[in-house]
């Protein structure tokens, strides 16, 4: 139940509309960095005021951008942004635990986007996959004319042309994933912004008991990822594809799992901040090390690193 209300409540949740506004103006290249986090105003001012007040707050804004950038951008906003804060900021309201809050609003916003991707493009007598392939490929080659790369001999042209369609046959295959990975990341960066920014101003008491550090995904997971990964490299046509699709998004959750790990070794050996961000930077720009933390992982489901697993029972003698 929201408290009676204050004028200062709406303090925090307008300073941060108020800067992300103000990124937008003065460096609009990251408009889609700002786009990721647009949803945390309207979280903190939903867990503030309530389901009401957040939902008119949402309406809102969804009719502001209808009116300014039309209904294309004011629909986009509601599938991927939208929907995600009301689901997040509802989850978080009722006290799930944070792996469920992450999960129900990328789920919310992936399936959401993916249905207005369809009704988008689907009305063109085309597959989805086969619009997708043409865009980025068309984003490559616009790429390389401009540093050039097409100039020259023949023969690499055409060896890099085979391996632009290659890439883009495999990334239009993919875009389900993507979409879902992408909403995945919102989310995680969400919750654990609007958790920061909430217990630094308003306390903890809001959200449920639990840390990353000690998160682990259920064992029976791995076999999405082995029966995944196998119908990706054995299968043909539509089997391949979805075992794609499986592969990656089970490939960032493990991510997650080995960031957890290494959450756990640095709380345990009080790491200093300034090394946290240097690592997790390292990692971040070195797809060995993303590699390294998914196997991490992975192998956490045998080696269990932090010792999360009860003890088995010792046989009675």
């Amino acid at each position: 139940m929201p408290e009676s209300f204050q004028p200062k409540d709406t303090a925090l949740p307008l300073i941060l509309f108020l800067v992300l506004f103000v990124i937008v103006a003065v460096l609009p290249p990251l408009a889609v960095f700002v786009g990721v986090l647009s949803p945390i105003p309207l979280i903190v001012l939903y867990l503030q005021r309530g389901r009401r007040t957040g939902l008119v707050l949402v309406g809102l804004v969804f009719v502001v951008l209808l009116v300014l950038m039309g209904p294309l951008q004011a629909t986009i906003f509601f599938s991927e942004y939208a929907i995600l804060a009301v689901v997040l900021a509802e989850t978080i309201r009722i006290r799930f635990p944070f792996d469920r809050c992450i999960f129900f609003s990328a789920t919310a916003s992936a399936v959401l986007s993916l249905f207005l991707i369809f009704i988008l493009v689907g009305g063109q007598d085309r597959p989805v996959s086969e619009f997708f392939q043409e865009q980025v490929e068309k984003h490559f080659r616009l790429s390389m004319e401009t540093f050039g790369a097409l100039e020259g001999d023949s023969a690499d042209k055409k060896a890099l042309e085979e391996v632009v369609e290659n890439t883009s046959r495999m990334l239009a295959s993919s875009y389900p994933s993507l979409v879902a990975i992408g909403s995945l990341v919102t989310a995680a960066v969400n919750y654990a912004l609007v958790r920061f920014i909430w217990t630094r101003f308003y306390g903890p008491g809001v959200f449920a008991t639990g840390s990353f550090s000690q998160w682990m995904l259920p064992e029976q997971f791995v076999w999405l990822l082995i029966a995944s990964g196998t119908t990706l490299f054995l299968g043909e046509g539509f089997i391949a594809t979805l075992g794609l699709n499986v592969f990656l998004i089970m490939a960032v959750i493990y991510f997650f799992q080995g960031l957890s790990i290494l959450v756990h070794f640095l709380e345990v050996k009080n790491v200093l901040k300034i090394f946290w961000a240097v690592l997790f930077f390292l990692i971040f720009i070195q797809p060995l090390l993303i590699g390294l933390v998914v196997g991490l992982g992975v192998f956490d489901i045998w080696a269990d690193f932090r010792k999360l697993k009860a003890p088995l029972a010792e046989p009675p003698e």
